[in-house]
């Protein structure tokens, strides 16, 4: 492969994805709303935190928002917006694995973890991220590695620091986290030079977000801070830490620690299938090239037809492929294995530079990180695994290939099985094909269909997509210009496409996002002035315990909105009366006051 083809790679399988994936990327009722509609607001000029709620750091919100003044309300410009980020990802991701391994290699490490990661559903589509700031957070820590990593230099460490202060603005544990797996890189290593320069890896960076936190604070209760806004990281809410665990999988250890063995007998299986097979392809190729080259291309061969099997099973196996879990589940335990048997032989030798040959410390530890949040469930399910998965995904590769060049020296088997690195790159490439393969069947379904808006159109799977489009159309009708929407548990995705203002400071309500004073608050505003419509959406939560809004969480909002509000129109095909959130079919059901005034 050309030096050029190696760093156009990565980029071509993003554009490939992205064609395929096309328009795609948003999901309306997942998270869509907040991410749309926080930063239309404060475009409008309503104080993030304070008259906006928002979980997160403000970078996200305010550059939004200044997309939004600058083009209107186009879904196209915040996918714009999301792709400059994305590819600043992919290219940090790049440059990291060009470090870390040799061009091909290093290209086809890039390339899996935009195929593996960069297009999942739900929420984890990086032209539409579940959360900007998440993605933001983890571009800039990945890049701030990349430039202050293995010593670096004082030019770098600037560059660097802006980059942490920007990962501290968007996620300030992802910016701790890096500032962390530097700090700890420098002090444990030998360039002297680099120490003297931590100052502008922790002590600049923090001081610059502090600053910039304080202001955009500033008039904010410390307590809507510590419970609805940005401190809410140091103070989780029970169900917020109940999604975390769902999403790493400690939830239910037994299950997860099973499916990690299967997907590692898998792995190993694989393995050993490709060590046989260069064995064997060594020993023949002593006595005729083609003879050697034919057992590689049947190997390989064996293992594109498995993974077209695993695709596509047929229907007296669809059952049984359904319990293999994703190949890549194993990753993130292997990785703290690794590190954990790397740091103890560093501790007994310390002419060892790093905990892993090869890796530089701080790029490890921030994947260490980042694979702590999908500990036991890694896969190809988003929103984590999108944004979590890529740099334990390229650290990953770089392990696995490095080990499979040096194997062959290690082992005694004469003649020395030198295919075996060969036939694991080509492996790893037909994993990427299989992924590939993957999303293409998931996005081009027939069951996506378009949805016309006035902020621009998209493609959604039915029966969303539908009850949109009835949803959408009654609105548009039913509240004037000027008038006012809430929505439960979500449904911003509606105020910004009509451009009809939310009257409540939340622009969701899952569980753990309110505490009793401020479902009472929501109630007084509801009550005190009434909104044009009251949307409610069939959507369930995923990972925070309670799921059902109205009935397993927020109840006395629930019965307040049915005392208050009557139905006025109901589309999907959970219509049928009377539609409840948490019933099995969707649904998006519109309300208004039940004197009938919209005020």
């Amino acid at each position: 492969m050309s030096r050029r083809a190696a760093g156009l790679l990565p980029y071509a399988v993003f554009v490939l994805l992205a064609g395929i994936s096309w328009n795609r990327w948003i999901e309306p009722f997942v998270d869509t709303g907040r991410e749309l509609m926080v930063p239309a607001r404060v475009a409008e000029g309503e104080a993030l935190y304070r008259d906006v709620r928002f979980y997160y750091g403000p970078l996200a919100p305010y550059l939004a928002a200044g997309v939004d003044l600058l083009f209107g309300r186009s879904f196209a410009a915040r996918i714009a917006l999301a792709g400059l980020i994305a590819l600043l990802h992919l290219e940090a991701l790049r440059r990291l694995a060009g470090r870390l391994l040799p061009e091909g290699p290093a290209s086809l490490a890039a390339s899996l973890a935009v195929g593996v990661a960069f297009f999942l559903r739900p929420g984890g589509c990086h032209l539409f991220p579940y959360s900007l700031d998440t993605s933001i957070a983890v571009a800039a820590a990945t890049g701030a590695i990349v430039l202050a990593g293995s010593g670096g230099t004082l030019r770098r460490d600037r560059g660097a620091a802006l980059l942490l202060a920007t990962a501290l603005l968007s996620r300030p544990e992802i910016g701790l986290a890096a500032i962390a797996a530097l700090l700890v890189e420098r002090i444990a290593g030998r360039d002297t030079p680099a120490k003297r320069r931590l100052g502008w890896l922790a002590t600049a960076p923090v001081a610059g977000a502090a600053l910039a936190y304080a202001a955009v604070s500033a008039g904010t209760p410390r307590a809507i801070l510590s419970k609805e806004g940005w401190l809410t990281f140091l103070f989780l809410p029970r169900e917020f830490a109940s999604v975390y665990s769902s999403f790493s999988g400690v939830d239910r250890p037994g299950l997860r620690i099973a499916e990690l063995a299967l997907a590692a007998i898998a792995f190993v299986f694989a393995g050993l299938w490709l060590l046989v097979a260069s064995i064997a392809a060594a020993r023949a190729r002593s006595r005729a090239a083609a003879a050697g080259l034919a057992i590689e291309v049947a190997a390989l061969a064996v293992l594109a037809a498995a993974a077209f099997v695993a695709l596509f099973p047929p229907a007296g196996l669809r059952d049984t492929m359904a319990l293999v879990p994703p190949l890549v589940r194993p990753l993130p335990p292997l990785l703290l294995l690794l590190a954990l048997v790397g740091t103890v032989r560093r501790l007994r030798d310390r002419s060892r530079e790093t905990i892993l040959a090869g890796v530089p410390d701080s790029a490890l530890l921030l994947a260490l990180f980042f694979s702590a949040r999908l500990l036991l469930a890694a896969g190809y399910v988003g929103p984590y695994n999108g944004f979590y998965l890529p740099l334990p995904i390229v650290v990953g590769c770089a392990v696995l290939l490095r080990g499979a060049s040096r194997l062959p020296r290690r082992i005694h088997v004469t003649p020395t099985p030198s295919p075996f690195p060969r036939l694991v790159a080509a492996a790893l490439a037909i994993f990427l094909a299989a992924r590939i393969a993957a999303l293409a069947t998931a996005y081009r379904h027939p069951a996506w269909t378009r949805v016309d808006t006035p902020a621009g159109s998209l493609m959604v799977p039915e029966p969303v997509a539908g009850a949109s489009r009835g949803a959408l159309a009654d609105l548009g009708a039913r509240v004037p210009a000027g008038g006012t929407i809430a929505g439960f548990p979500e449904a911003g995705f509606f105020n910004w496409a009509l451009d009809r203002p939310n009257p409540l400071a939340q622009d969701q309500f899952f569980p753990g996002h309110l505490d009793s004073a401020a479902e009472e608050e929501v109630i007084a505003r509801l009550r005190g002035r009434p909104p044009g419509a009251v949307v409610l959406v069939n959507v369930l939560t995923i990972g925070h315990g309670p799921t059902a809004f109205g009935r397993d969480y927020l109840q006395r909002l629930g019965r307040f909105l049915d005392e208050e509000f009557r139905t006025a129109a109901v589309f999907g095909p959970g219509a049928a009366p009377p539609p409840r959130i948490g019933d099995r079919d969707f649904f998006v059901e519109v309300r208004v006051p039940a004197e009938g005034a919209a005020r």
